[in-house]
């Protein structure tokens, strides 16, 4: 990873740990599945 870049994943777990989620429900091979 370039330094001063991250992943699309990286910085939607980021979002979800400020906003306090500790817990992520889904599906396998989900639509966001991607992401992870």
């Amino acid at each position: 990873m370039t330094q001063g870049k991250i992943t699309a994943s990286a910085a939607m777990l980021n979002v979800l740990k400020t906003w306090g989620v500790d817990t992520i429900y889904g599906i396998p091979s989900g639509t966001l599945s991607s992401f992870m």
